[in-house]
């Protein structure tokens, strides 16, 4: 007896029908999901920055903030400090909503955010720390942003003139002059 399409069908279904069954009957292992971990372990870390900076504040206040025209030892500390703990207030909200945020991508990137504050700090012993805020906020923008030359320009020149008036204008700190004098 030869069969037919529909017969073929019907056993082809018939043969998924019962390993369908077969499959309910075995004992299924609960796996635990990867993104569930990866959510997980993220959470940790935001939580465990925002402590962080939250306990840095706790440790600047002790310390005595003072004002901006008389700073007092915990100040920078404080300001640190906020800043760690919006960042990782932040990103806790970015992971709850299901945001990705970016990673690290292993160490190469902090590394280069160092070697470029190590930069920014030789840059302005020989040269002014106008100079080297505006070549540091460049190269930061650029390749660690990875922003467009437009807003590289443009974070620059605000990122700059930010700073300068926090510690030129408000604070009155004096800058250093460079080493070498540019006639």
């Amino acid at each position: 007896m030869k069969l037919d399409s529909s017969d073929r069908i019907e056993e082809a279904e018939r043969r998924e029908h019962n390993d369908v069954v077969a499959s309910l009957d075995e004992p299924r292992e609960v796996e635990v999901s990867k993104d569930l971990f990866g959510l997980t372990a993220s959470l940790l870390v935001h939580v465990g920055v925002t402590l962080l900076g939250v306990i840095a504040i706790w440790l600047a206040i002790d310390l005595g903030v003072g004002t901006l025209g008389k700073p007092g030892p915990g100040l920078w500390p404080l300001a640190a400090g906020a800043l760690m703990t919006a960042a990782g207030v932040a990103t806790i909200v970015q992971t709850a909503l299901g945001e990705r945020v970016e990673s690290l991508r292993g160490s190469a990137r902090p590394a280069f955010g160092v070697a470029l504050a190590i930069v920014f700090v030789l840059l302005f012993s020989f040269v002014s720390v106008i100079v080297a805020l505006i070549a540091v906020f460049a190269l930061w923008t650029r390749l660690l942003g990875k922003l467009p030359w437009r807003s590289v320009v443009i974070w620059t020149v605000l990122g700059t003139a930010a700073l300068y008036l926090l510690f030129g204008v408000l604070i009155s700190t004096p800058f250093p002059a460079p080493l070498t004098a540019i006639p």
